[in-house]
């Protein structure tokens, strides 16, 4: 494809490729200096056009990054924070990217009222909340959980106990009640005061254990600052009562770093529970009111054989 100007438009950004670039510097150059002007890999003049190229695909690049920072499905960091307001929510202590961007999706099923999606968005988007799950019984009896008949149960990762309370008071309809083991104080519009029942819920910690093989001249140290940060933030990611599916994990660990990809090969992956015997290659199941997370410390480890 022949070389053109940089734009915007309804379709988004569309910038030239590198080879585009330097075919249309090459073009220039030999329009000025004549059409037999050589210009094979080896000259000089040819490498240097090939660094002005590079150096405006460089800029490309980061034209490229500045543009996709608007949408928070590619933004990251700071640049993710500064969308935020727009959402009505803040990244709390330690949040990872990923985690902020499920909330962001949430806060806008809530902007509607009177259903389950509004109500989980709006505990998700209460101040503190790391993640949260609506379970409901609209049968006449309790249920398996123990939910009572006509009534919604909402399990909270983080969040003061008020805030999750008025999100609840704020979008549960009328006559339904809420149950769980903790609770929190709502105001209605009159300044009385009603106590609204939660769950918070219970971590359940796995040590994760990743076997790796180097090989092409793969470097261990870069590995490990690869995968594990990776792994850990896909564990972090994990919504309350998800179980969590091991053989994912492979991917997790090869998508960590394109780059360096191809250096190693991850022969197995085992999953442990401290009192628990056996080991889990396939799927750890996780109860209604739990989050699967690694053990401090030690939680994942990867052994290179």
């Amino acid at each position: 494809m022949a070389y053109f100007a940089p734009y915007i438009d309804a379709s988004g950004l569309h910038l030239p490729t590198y080879e585009e670039r330097l075919e249309e510097l090459t073009g220039a150059y030999r329009s000025i200096f004549g059409i037999e002007s050589e210009l094979s890999a080896s000259v000089p003049d040819y490498q240097l056009l090939s660094v002005f190229a590079k150096a405006l695909d460089d800029v490309s690049a980061l034209v490229l990054q500045a543009y996709n920072s608007r949408n928070p499905a590619y933004a990251t960091g700071q640049a993710l924070d500064l969308l935020l307001p727009q959402y009505g929510i803040i990244r709390e202590a330690g949040e990872t990217d990923a985690s902020v961007r499920a909330r962001i999706r949430h806060s806008l099923a809530g902007r509607s009222s009177g259903s389950v999606d509004a109500l989980l968005a709006a505990v998700k988007a209460a101040r503190g909340v790391r993640d949260a799950v609506v379970y409901i019984n609209e049968t006449d009896s309790t249920d398996s959980i123990g939910i009572p008949a006509h009534s919604i149960a909402v399990v909270t990762r983080s969040g003061g106990a008020n805030a999750v309370a008025q999100a609840i008071y704020d979008k549960k309809a009328p006559g339904v009640g809420a149950w769980g083991s903790h609770s929190g104080i709502a105001v209605d519009a009159d300044g009385r005061e009603y106590t609204v029942a939660f769950t918070r819920f219970t971590e359940k910690r796995i040590f994760l254990h990743l076997y790796i093989r180097v090989v092409d001249g793969g470097n261990q140290e870069t590995i490990q600052n690869a995968v594990l940060p990776a792994v850990t933030e896909y564990l972090d990611s994990l919504s309350l009562a998800a179980p969590l599916n091991v053989p994912q994990l492979y991917g997790v660990a090869y998508a960590a770093d394109p780059a360096i990809a191809k250096t190693f090969v991850v022969t197995d992956i085992q999953v442990t529970r401290s009192g628990v015997s056996g080991v889990i290659r396939d799927l750890v199941p996780c109860a209604w009111n739990e989050k699967i997370s690694a053990a401090p410390g030690t939680g994942i480890a990867i052994h290179f054989v």
